[in-house]
């Protein structure tokens, strides 16, 4: 890029930056118009977060009133329908499993009732959230539960993520599993790269590995993945302005495209690779590129923002100014997204809180209400998060 050309993209940035700040500080019209348009056309459950986090203005008379309309959807039903008598929901942990839906198991079922639900004690998820107590899947073998031998990987994390999705962390002791998601990411800080904390392992080439190598972690190495990510998106305690700054030079490092290629990742070596639990890649993307348009991941943007790295990692704030540049005067999100990150729930993605998309409308207000999500975590509503 010739230097005119950088002068002139660097202006553009800096006036679209200071609009933004004038209108955060002289209107409210963006929170007003986004609000709106979700309340007079969203999901009970938005509706409810809408009124409840943002706007906070909600009466109990309203709470009970959604809660009893979320209760009544088929997704929700199925779910109660599932539990078993220790709490457990469905025969599944990590995902779906044979011969039930995708949100009948332990994870999935735990993670949308807790975005879901109007009130957390609701006796479904608060039995879910119990039995964990008493039942602990080992999906990486015996040693799975200590969360510090395996990098990027364990059940512990995946229960972790659970009980933060939920609300839970003020109830359930998960401090070992943040300590470890800190670590994780702390690690990304104080190597020069992945490659030095694997072992080199020859498998038969493949489409998305023609080289046939893979990456095996060592055991007892820490690297951050999308659970670790999770909890801290999702829990307080650990937050302060050295974990926060730190956090975002993991993200920083991360996401500079150094070159290397390689398939994801394995935690461990048991005869067979067993995969990490969505470890990041060096190079890791907030979008995708797709016939010359830019698709934004709006789950990772989300958490990312909740975590509070938004003025603090340049790549994500280009993002979530996409975001907010692309909210129309009814206050929709025009914004181009990878629609499968969105779409439904499952173990790594989906954020659907809308029981139907085949309204145009309804898939609307859930790229819209993550969208408000993001500029509300991201400083952009003029709003105080810590009231």
């Amino acid at each position: 890029m010739g230097m005119e050309s950088y002068v002139k993209e660097r202006s553009c940035t800096q006036e679209k930056h200071f609009a933004r700040q004038v209108s955060n500080e002289n209107q409210d019209g963006l929170l007003d118009r986004i609000s709106s348009f979700l309340l007079e056309n969203a999901n009970p459950s938005i509706v409810y977060h809408v009124k409840n986090d943002i706007l906070k203005i909600i009466t109990d008379e309203e709470k009970r009133d959604l809660q009893d309309r979320v209760l009544q959807e088929k997704i929700i039903q199925d779910i109660i329908a599932c539990q078993k008598e220790n709490g457990w929901l469905g025969n599944g942990f990590h995902g779906p499993n044979k011969n039930a839906g995708p949100y009948e198991n332990q994870e999935v079922g735990v993670k949308y009732l807790g975005e879901k639900l109007v009130y957390k004690d609701t006796p479904v998820l608060k039995n879910a959230i119990e039995a964990f107590k008493t039942a602990s899947p080992k999906l990486f073998g015996e040693e799975d539960t200590d969360c510090n031998r395996y990098a990027a990987s364990g059940s512990d994390i995946i229960k972790a993520a659970c009980v933060a999705r939920a609300g839970y962390e003020d109830s359930f002791d998960i401090t070992k599993e943040i300590t470890a998601s800190l670590e994780s990411f702390r690690r990304v800080t104080e190597i020069e790269s992945v490659t030095d904390i694997v072992k080199i392992r020859k498998r038969p080439p493949e489409k998305i590995n023609p080289q046939g190598i893979a990456y095996v972690f060592k055991n007892y190495e820490k690297w951050p993945c999308w659970y670790h990510l999770d909890i801290l998106a999702h829990t307080d305690s650990w937050r302060s302005r050295e974990n926060t700054a730190m956090l975002a030079d993991a993200f920083n490092k991360l996401l500079k495209d150094t070159g290397l290629t390689y398939s994801p990742a394995y935690c461990v070596d048991v005869g067979h690779l067993v995969g990490c639990c969505g470890a990041f890649k060096e190079g890791m993307k907030l979008g995708k590129e797709d016939c010359g348009e830019h698709y934004v991941f709006l789950n990772l943007v989300e958490y990312m923002c909740r975590c509070g790295l938004y003025s603090l990692v340049p790549m994500l704030k280009k993002e979530v100014d996409i975001i907010y540049d692309s909210i129309d005067g009814q206050g929709i999100c025009r914004a181009n997204y990878a629609e499968k990150a969105l779409k439904g729930m499952g173990a790594y993605s989906g954020g659907q809180l809308e029981v139907d998309w085949r309204s145009k409308t309804r898939k609307l207000c859930d790229v819209t209400y993550r969208s408000l999500l993001i500029l509300y975590h991201s400083g952009l509503l003029g709003l105080n998060l810590l009231s």
